[in-house]
């Protein structure tokens, strides 16, 4: 089987196992081989189809809601095109689907895994969308798209906890007929795919000329796939009756066992009387004795133990995996601001000690609320500039102070999308998210990351990461003053980066104004921000003054100092140390 495929099994197939259940899932994967071969077949007739096709773009695996979507859609065109013949076949298709549905998704819990019935799902939409512009053999087509899921539903399969052999065999049989039947059907409309318009327009001279050899072949397809169906239902009334064999022996063999016990008892019911006169006050005071035991014993239980709390969303480690970053990414980028500062040049020390003594600095350090500051000079381009030490300076104060959340990021350092996974806008709140994953002492609730959402975060999706950042924000104590640092924000202003550098600054900057725990929010950028400080108020906003170069004095405040005061002055609480165990974050 594929990477995607491999040992995730339905729970179908999971409960209940009998004998022949409790053999190797690799036996298992022997069974469904030839429907494995025609699965992955029909899915790479799809994705050529959608490279033929170039008006195509529907993709090669989906979902059973997602079909009725596209009949639906499709049902809607035509009658918008006033298309009659289409028109009222795919009108009877989407009742048809409606109708058989939910047998059909029955049916698909049944194979091993999601990715079987999801190319087929794929197969349905791409069949549809093609018939319907094309319109060659529409009713046959819709017809026989129709009858797939309804033989489903007619057969009304009974399945039970026991599945012999058999079945496994017929139900996948069942599959391979009809992934073949829709690749039978997809190979008629690639002749008329618009990709290639020398070989499209004589494949479709060739297809045309097949109308009537394709819709026998469509029958016999459909007639295949009814026979299996039948074969699928046999097997599985066979199962069924073997079942009820089983548990009528079980019945009869404890009905002759229980009335073995009532002879003995009633042999030995008379000389056991006695005895139970005997012992019967004894019995009374050992049980009062017992129940004050069992009671104590409990009372100390529950006192000891604590209640576990449940927990239903992906575990930490999960979604640290997904990130696919460490947030030890960020602390070698922090100690690189700190060693290229070393050899600043005398202009860059003066601008960092004008930043460092502003009042604007000041004022967003002392304050007790939540606030945000862009700091940006006029025309800078260096990739470490005079901010980005101060900024450094300010996530070492507050990594000293226990009390704070330090979160930082550096753009200017990662700006490289072929070899960087962390360029743009995504990989910073990628390595945001990581971070905060890594706070001990906070049980985080990940009930809000349901299935969609660990996809959504899997694929890089801006949104989901966002959400995913305030729904950790939002968990951690009121009393927590949350500091984020975000250096060189014009190095992501660039065309490529600017929707979602746009978008993440935003969601960020409402957690300023709507996060429950104090969060700082600091924006260094070395040029002028000529989109986000759109998003800020004249009075958030600092500008670099210009330097004279008569005027230079270099590094005249003291580093050290400014480092204290800054760690005095920001307003932390009880908040617990940062995990140094970055194993949450390494690829299983």
């Amino acid at each position: 089987m594929s990477g995607d495929d491999e040992k995730i099994y339905h729970s179908e197939l999971l409960c209940g196992r009998t004998r022949y259940e409790y053999e190797t899932d690799q036996y298992r994967d022997q069974i469904y081989h030839e429907a494995l071969v025609e699965k992955e077949a029909f899915r790479s007739a799809i994705k050529a189809f959608n490279c033929d096709d170039q008006q195509q773009s529907s993709p090669p695996e989906s979902d059973w809601d997602a079909v009725l979507e596209t009949a639906r859609k499709a049902q809607v065109d035509a009658e918008v095109d006033a298309i009659k013949g289409p028109g009222g076949a795919i009108r009877n298709l989407t009742r048809r689907l409606g109708d058989a549905g939910p047998a059909f998704k029955a049916w698909l819990q049944v194979l091993p895994t999601d990715s079987y019935g999801s190319v087929i799902c794929g197969g349905f939409n791409v069949i549809i969308d093609a018939a319907i512009r094309h319109k060659e053999l529409c009713e046959k087509v819709f017809g026989a798209l129709g009858d797939i899921p309804e033989v489903i539903a007619n057969a009304k399969f009974s399945f039970n906890e026991y599945k012999s052999e058999a079945l496994y065999k017929r139900v996948a049989k069942l599959y391979t007929v009809i992934t073949e039947t829709l690749n039978g059907i997809l190979s008629f409309y690639k002749g008329r795919a618009s990709g290639r318009h020398f070989r499209a327009a004589r494949n479709a001279l060739k297809a045309l000329g097949k109308g009537s050899d394709y819709g026998r072949a469509i029958e016999a397809h459909i007639d295949n796939v009814k026979s299996s169906a039948d074969a699928v239902k046999q097997e599985a009334e066979r199962c069924l009756h073997h079942r009820l064999g089983e548990i009528q022996a079980t019945v009869e063999y404890q009905t002759l066992k229980l009335a073995c016990s009532q002879r003995i008892n009633q042999n030995v019911y008379a000389s056991l009387q006695y005895q139970m006169k005997c012992f019967e006050l004894q019995w009374r005071e050992s049980q009062a004795a017992n129940i004050a035991l069992r009671n104590e014993v409990t009372c100390i239980r529950r006192a000891v133990t604590p209640k576990p709390s449940p927990r239903y969303g992906p575990s930490p480690r999960k979604i640290g995996q997904l990130l696919q970053t460490s947030p030890s990414i960020a602390v070698q980028d922090l100690g690189e601001v700190l060693r290229e500062a070393q050899s600043f040049p005398v202009h860059l020390q003066t601008q960092a000690n004008q930043f460092m003594t502003s009042q604007e600095l000041q004022e967003w350090l002392t304050s007790p609320d939540s606030s945000a500051l862009l700091a940006q000079g006029s025309d800078g381009d260096e990739k470490i500039s005079a901010l980005s030490f101060v900024a450094s300076l300010l996530v070492q104060s507050f990594q000293a102070c226990k009390d704070a959340v330090p979160l930082y990021f550096y753009c200017a350092l990662h700006t490289d999308p072929f070899h960087d996974g962390l360029s743009g806008a995504v990989g910073m709140m990628q390595q945001l998210a990581a971070q905060l994953l890594l706070i001990e002492q906070h049980d985080l609730d990940l009930e809000f990351i349901h299935r969609k959402f660990i996809q959504a975060i899997d694929n890089g999706d801006v949104g989901a990461l966002c959400d995913l950042f305030k729904g950790l924000i939002q968990q951690l104590p009121q009393s927590t003053t949350i500091f984020l640092v975000v250096d060189g924000m014009s190095f992501y202003e660039t065309r490529d980066r600017l929707k979602d550098t746009c978008h993440a600054m935003s969601r960020l900057l409402e957690l300023v104004e709507k996060a429950k725990p104090v969060f700082k929010f600091l924006i260094t950028s070395p040029g002028a921000s000529a989109h986000v400080s759109k998003g800020l108020r004249p009075e958030q906003v600092y500008w670099l003054p210009e330097i004279d170069p008569e005027e230079d004095e270099g590094f005249s405040y003291n580093v050290g100092v400014f480092k204290d005061q800054a760690g005095v002055q920001a307003r932390t609480s009880q908040m617990g140390l940062m995990r140094s165990d970055s194993e949450w974050f390494e690829n299983p």
